[in-house]
């Protein structure tokens, strides 16, 4: 447990040490901020809620954020040669592949969770707008933490599977957009396909979650995904000793 927590500590402060760290947080931030002013004022008169234009907000920009955080955290190592050193220390994969996986992914929740407050932030300068329901908002973060955590582990991954940061960040970035474009791909599908695309389509879960509707079935969807390229990594990063 302790060799995870430095490794999980040396993947956090290697996050924030950077410049382009803060760069990135702040873009992301203000994009997200300005889309979801943008859907407000669009919504202006009609029945959509504000929670549910946040998080469509929020995660319409994460397979871009997602994509430059992950998008080094093996390749990089690789371009360097620090991962031989990495792998011949007295660590274990699973140490090593968590370790990364729960630093970028930490490094995520501080950078993405403070859009959030633009909602309330929102609502105070403009008393007008409905109060935010808490079950709403809850259940919006929950869906976006396990979304996250899977679309962290889709990242690693690739970044695992190649030394290429560029190559990484474009295989992160077409594999975490097919949940959320899935659905609009259902009307080129033979006919019957409709409730198996709704239950895999990312879109239909936040709206959901933000909502106030809380399902079980996406949870254990994203949470036993995110598990089994979790493990994929482990075992990719295994076959580096046998060559």
């Amino acid at each position: 447990m302790r060799t995870l927590l430095i490794l999980w500590r040396r993947e956090l402060m290697t996050s924030f040490l950077s410049p382009v760290a803060y760069v990135t947080m702040s873009t992301y931030l203000f994009v997200a901020g300005w889309t979801f002013l943008q859907a407000v004022e669009a919504n202006s008169g009609q029945q959509e809620m504000p929670e549910t234009l946040l998080f469509v907000s929020v995660f319409f920009w994460l397979p871009l954020f997602v994509t430059s955080i992950t998008m080094r955290l093996f390749a990089e190592e690789k371009r360097s040669g620090t991962i031989e050193s990495l792998m011949t220390a007295p660590i274990t994969d699973l140490q090593v592949v968590l370790g990364k996986y729960l630093g970028a992914f930490c490094f995520l929740i501080f950078a993405a969770v403070p859009a959030m407050g633009i909602a309330y932030l929102l609502q105070w300068l403009s008393p007008g707008i409905d109060s935010m329901d808490g079950g709403c908002m809850l259940g919006g973060l929950l869906i976006f933490l396990v979304i996250s955590g899977f679309c962290i582990a889709i990242g690693l991954l690739a970044s695992l599977l190649t030394r290429n940061q560029i190559v990484a960040a474009i295989a992160c970035f077409c594999a975490i957009c097919f949940p959320f474009l899935i659905r609009s791909a259902g009307s080129s599908l033979p006919f019957g396909t409709d409730r198996v695309l709704e239950y895999l389509s990312a879109d239909t879960h936040i709206v959901d979650f933000s909502r106030g509707s809380i399902d079980t079935r996406p949870l254990v969807l994203y949470l036993s995904g995110t598990c089994f390229l979790l493990f994929t990594a482990i075992k990719v990063l295994e076959s580096r000793r046998w060559r």
